[in-house]
This record gives C-alpha cells, sequence and structure tokens, in this order.
C-alpha cells in the first residue's frame, strides 16, 4: 500500500526553521506572561513548553507550507491561520493540562491572541518565500535578513489596503 505524498509531506518536510523561531519566541513570551509566577513552576512550564514546540512546531509549520498549495486561497489561509495553529494550540494546551494539574490561567487569552497574530504572520511570510523548507526554499541567513521587510509589510499592508478603502469610498461618495 503506497502511502499519498500529500500526507508524508509534514514528516518529509520537517520545518526546522519554524521550530527554531517559534521556540525562540514561545520561551520569551512564556517568560513575559509568567513573571509573577513561583520560579519552580516557571521552569517546569518552560522546559514543557519548549519540548513541546521543538518537537510539533516543525510538523505543524510543514502542513502550514502545504496549506499554500490548496487551491482556493480563502481555504488555504483559513487552514494557515485558524485551523492547523488552534489544533497546535489544542494540544499544547491538552499537554499542559495533563503536566500543570491545569494551572494555565495566566496564557489563556494571551496564547489564542498570539497564536493567531504569528499565524498570520507565518502565512504572509511564507507568501512572500520566506520559512519554507524543501524545494525552492532559501537559506535560513536569507529568510532571516528578509524578516525586517517582511514584518513591516505585515503591518503596513492592511493600513495601505484601509487607506485605498477610504480613498474609494470618498471618490464614489463626490461622484454621486
Amino acid at each position: 500500500m503506497r502511502i499519498p505524498a500529500a500526507l508524508l509531506f509534514p514528516f518529509t518536510h520537517w520545518n526546522w526553521k519554524a521550530a527554531a523561531i517559534a521556540a525562540v519566541l514561545r520561551a520569551f513570551a512564556c517568560a513575559a506572561a509568567l513573571r509573577n509566577v513561583d520560579p519552580h513552576a516557571r521552569r517546569h512550564f518552560g522546559i514543557v513548553e519548549a519540548v513541546f514546540v521543538l518537537l510539533t512546531s516543525g510538523f505543524f509549520s510543514a502542513l502550514q507550507q502545504q496549506s499554500l498549495s490548496v487551491k482556493s486561497r480563502c481555504l488555504g489561509w483559513m487552514l494557515c491561520v485558524i485551523t492547523i495553529p488552534l489544533a497546535s494550540l489544542s494540544a499544547d494546551s491538552l499537554l499542559h493540562l495533563w503536566l500543570d494539574s491545569g494551572n494555565m490561567r495566566t496564557l489563556g487569552a494571551c496564547a489564542l491572541i498570539f497564536t493567531l497574530v504569528s499565524a498570520m504572520f507565518h502565512w504572509h511570510v511564507m507568501q512572500n518565500g520566506a520559512l519554507l523548507v524543501g524545494h525552492g526554499s532559501r537559506s535560513f541567513w536569507t529568510d532571516l535578513k528578509q524578516m525586517p521587510r517582511l514584518a513591516a509589510s505585515f503591518v503596513t499592508i492592511p493600513l495601505v489596503l484601509l487607506r485605498q478603502e477610504s480613498d474609494t469610498a470618498i471618490q464614489f461618495e463626490e461622484a454621486a
């Protein structure tokens, strides 16, 4: 029995670039969110988070990369920005619920917001050819050099689109 290549993609294209970046960013986010928590609990939570992120974020990022090839751009976006990150966050929450006895209220809403915003940024970055692995990918250093430009465009593109929409609405009102 032959397994379809699409099902193997997350295993054959484990995204080590995204895993490395996610581990560093998650470490800082957890440290900031848990700054008032008992040091032992903070260390335990941090270790669990670091191991989980290193093991799973490359897999989930490969799925996100694979969503770029979905024919419907809207469906690909929904998979990359909503479905896959929520699956990852759910698995992360279940792990902490099991290991940390459910003591994770501090991270609840912040983790959800951070996850969704970072997923939107990941979609933007991958759409622009960075943090990809496999065929057509570039070096990690090349990807990192693009991050300032990509971060700026991630923030400014919605503002430019809002401005264009506003200008169009004003022109429509003046024409009427």
